[in-house]
C-alpha cells in the first residue's frame, strides 16, 4: 500500500507558518504594550526596558518559538535582530510618529541587544535540533521587559551636565563682529554650511534671530524652519567681548515638530544656557566661540551625550558659518 505524505507535509508547513506569524504578532503586541506603559510612567520612554531588555527578549522569543519544528539555518537566526529593528523603526515612524533622531539613536541599541538576546538561543538550538517546547516556555521571555519597566519607574537615572563648544575665526575685529551676533535677520537657504544633522537627518535650520532690548534682560527671538521658535534671554552683555543667555521655550514647537522625546525642558533633557565669546587674535582677526550647556538624565548619558555633541555641534557650526559669511560680506561691501 502506497501513501502520499505530501498533503500532510503541506498542511503541517502551513500550520508552522501560521504559528510563526502568530509569534510575530504576539511579539509586536508586547512591544507596543511596553512602549505605551513606558510613555505613561514617570520614568519616561528612555530606559533599560525599551532600549535593552525589550529588543533582547523579543529576539530571543522569536528565535525560540519560531524555530520550534524547523531546522533553521544560521542565517535565519542572524537576520532576526535586523528585521526586528527595521520593523520597529517603520512602526515607530508610521504608527507611533516618532522623530528621526529618536529612531536613529534607538536603532543601534535594538540591533546590538537583539544579537545579545539571540546568541544563547542560537547556541542551544544548534546543539539541540529536536526540542520539546515544554522545556522552556518562550512566552516567559515577554515578561522580562515588563519587569524591567517596573525597575525603570523606580530608579532615577543619573544626571550629567555637558557643554558643546564650536569656534570659527573671522577676518574682522571684535567691534565689527559684535553687531552681527546680536541679531541675524532673514537667513536664506544658501547661507550656513552642510552638516549631517540638518541635511541628512533633516533637522530644521534657523531662519532668523531678532533682538528686543539691549543689555541684560534683552531677548533674542529665534525662529527656525517648520514654525519652531524659542527665546534666548540675555544674562550677560559685554559689548565686543561676550554675550550670554538662558534658553526659554514659550511653546512646544521644538519637540512637536522634531521629536517628542527631545523636549528641551523635559525630564531627560534640559537645555540650560549658551552664549558667544569674542577672542581677539593677531592681524585684526577674531575667534568667535559659541557654546551651549545642557543637562542629561538618562541611563545612557554617555551615548546621549555623544549625539548631543554632534547634533548641537552641527547646529552651532551652521550658525557660526552664517555669522562668518555675513561678516565677510560686510568687508566686501566696505562696511565699518
Amino acid at each position: 500500500m502506497i501513501t502520499n505524505d505530501k498533503p500532510n507535509e503541506t498542511a503541517q508547513r502551513r500550520r508552522d507558518n501560521w504559528k510563526f506569524v502568530t509569534v510575530i504578532i504576539v511579539a509586536l503586541a508586547a512591544a507596543l504594550a511596553v512602549f505605551i506603559l513606558a510613555e505613561a510612567g514617570s520614568g519616561g520612554a528612555i530606559g533599560y526596558a525599551l532600549m535593552v531588555v525589550l529588543p533582547a527578549a523579543l529576539t530571543a522569543f522569536i528565535a525560540w518559538a519560531g524555530s520550534i519544528g524547523r531546522n533553521w539555518a544560521r542565517s535565519s537566526f542572524l537576520l532576526i535582530p535586523v528585521w526586528l529593528a527595521l520593523a520597529a523603526t517603520i512602526i515607530g515612524a508610521l504608527v507611533l510618529r516618532e522623530g528621526v533622531v529618536c529612531l536613529v539613536m534607538a536603532l543601534p541599541f535594538w540591533v546590538a541587544f537583539g544579537y545579545i538576546g539571540l546568541w544563547p538561543v542560537y547556541l542551544y538550538r544548534r546543539n539541540q535540533r529536536q526540542v520539546d517546547p515544554a522545556i522552556f516556555r518562550a512566552h516567559a521571555l515577554l515578561l522580562l521587559p515588563f519587569l524591567a519597566l517596573l525597575i525603570d519607574q523606580q530608579v532615577a537615572p543619573p544626571r550629567e551636565t555637558r557643554t558643546v563648544v564650536r569656534e570659527i575665526i573671522v577676518d574682522a575685529p571684535a567691534a565689527a563682529v559684535w553687531p552681527r551676533l546680536l541679531a541675524i535677520p532673514a537667513i536664506s537657504s544658501k547661507e550656513g554650511r552642510w552638516n549631517i544633522s540638518q541635511d541628512i537627518l533633516r533637522l530644521p535650520r534657523p531662519v532668523a534671530a531678532h533682538l528686543r532690548g539691549a543689555g541684560p534682560g534683552a531677548v533674542r527671538d529665534a525662529r527656525w524652519q517648520d514654525g519652531i521658535r524659542f527665546e534666548e534671554i540675555v544674562t550677560d552683555w559685554q559689548p565686543g567681548e561676550a554675550l550670554r543667555w538662558r534658553f526659554a521655550f514659550p511653546d512646544p514647537s521644538i519637540h512637536e515638530r522634531t521629536d517628542r522625546h527631545i523636549e528641551p525642558h523635559g525630564r531627560h533633557l534640559w537645555i540650560d544656557e549658551g552664549g558667544y565669546r569674542l577672542i581677539p587674535l593677531s592681524g585684526g582677526r577674531t575667534k568667535i566661540r559659541l557654546w551651549t550647556r545642557y543637562h542629561l538624565a538618562t541611563p545612557f548619558n554617555a551615548y546621549a551625550g555623544w549625539w548631543g555633541e554632534h547634533i548641537l555641534g552641527d547646529i552651532q557650526d551652521n550658525v557660526l558659518a552664517v555669522v562668518a559669511g555675513r561678516i565677510a560680506n560686510d568687508r566686501e561691501k566696505g562696511a565699518p
